[in-house]
């Protein structure tokens, strides 16, 4: 017996089945833009940003993909009211009407470019990435906005995306911080009230 408490939605899962190459990955996502999402993943997790070819076949995609050697500019300055502004784009109404998903835009030169939702953080991601990715634009002095935590696994797959600059509502994690000082990343988080990197400005 199923009973209501409120007229919410429910957030969509579904697993699907990605193949790159010889590699296998399961992955529990929002079963929508899955195109994205596994162009995504091949950037995020194997540096691959060619997309040759993607065929979806119910819920398993076969990806062919290979890498571009491309230099991301570091040029990104922001200031951090500039930031709030862009945090009401994440606002989106599948996540009113669920709260289920987490929700992620990538920014370029002031405009969004890229925007998704899904019930998981790491394919929320993905998505947004792969949609810049299949529209054949650079993802040099972009920057993700994001509404789940940023985690190392996060700050890996910006790493390998080319992505300098990661915001969140939400908290950050200590080794999270540490990765981004490795990799040469930025990072905030409203949640934990830190700023990582110099790449946002306060003044």
């Amino acid at each position: 017996m199923i009973r209501r408490l409120n007229s919410r939605d429910i957030a969509r899962e579904a697993e699907v089945t990605i193949h790159i190459g010889n590699n296998r990955i399961n992955v529990l996502c929002t079963p929508n833009k899955i195109r994205e999402l596994a162009a995504g993943i091949a950037a995020t997790k194997f540096r691959l940003n060619k997309i040759e070819d993607i065929k979806v076949c119910g819920n398993t995609i076969y990806v062919s993909a290979s890498r571009i050697k491309e230099e991301y500019s570091n040029n990104l300055s922001i200031n951090l009211e500039e930031i709030k502004d862009r945090l009401k784009i994440i606002d989106i109404n599948e996540y009113k009407r669920t709260r289920g998903y987490h929700v992620s835009a990538i920014i370029k030169n002031g405009r969004c470019i890229s925007l998704n939702y899904d019930v998981s953080r790491h394919a929320c991601l993905a998505k947004t990435v792969g949609e810049v990715i299949l529209k054949n634009e650079s993802l040099s002095n972009c920057y993700i906005i994001f509404s789940g935590r940023i985690s190392s696994s996060i700050v890996k797959m910006c790493k390998n995306a080319g992505i300098k600059l990661i915001v969140s509502k939400a908290a950050i994690f200590d080794l999270a911080i540490e990765l981004c000082i490795k990799y040469n990343i930025s990072a905030v988080s409203f949640a934990s009230g830190v700023i990582v990197g110099d790449c946002v400005t306060t003044v």
